[in-house]
């Protein structure tokens, strides 16, 4: 099993108890050597009281877990982003009847892209607000949602 999975699997259970969520977890090289990035994010913004208080959370199961054998890491615990690809049921909830962009694996309507409000989802399928009409999109042609982003 491969460092995040792992970490993810081990570390997961812990947050069963906060109103924060681990979206993800990265083992990846930067720069100054190997991180080992976990995602977190809850209804309301993350704080830096949030990511201290899943460091602390954290800690003691990575070091017995031991997840890169003894080899260096950085741990860094950071808010999953606003650019980042919604991926759980509770990610869709908190979006439900607010703006996200949508990108398509192919053009439907002329559209690849575009910006319009989450109304509903299934196992299934999304339905969204675009302009005023209701259009369903299934998951399989959906290759990604993220939050709206308004730069104004």
């Amino acid at each position: 099993m491969k460092v995040a999975e792992l970490v993810f699997k081990e570390i997961e259970p812990l947050f069963s108890n906060t109103d924060i969520r681990l979206v993800d977890v990265e083992y990846v090289k930067k720069n100054d050597g190997m991180h080992l990035v976990i995602y977190i994010d809850k209804q309301d913004a993350i704080t830096i009281d949030d990511c201290v208080f899943v460091n602390n959370l954290i800690d003691e199961t990575l070091e017995t877990l031991n997840p890169t054998d003894d080899k260096p890491y950085i741990l860094d615990v950071s808010s999953y982003g606003l650019d980042k690809p919604l991926k759980f049921s509770w990610q869709f909830d908190k979006y439900l009847n607010q703006k996200v962009d949508v990108k398509l694996y192919r053009k439907i309507d002329n559209m690849k892209e575009f910006s319009a409000i989450l109304k509903n989802y299934s196992d299934k399928d999304f339905t969204f607000d675009l302009d005023g009409q209701l259009c369903t999109i299934s998951r399989v042609d959906i290759a990604y949602i993220t939050p709206y982003i308004d730069f104004n």
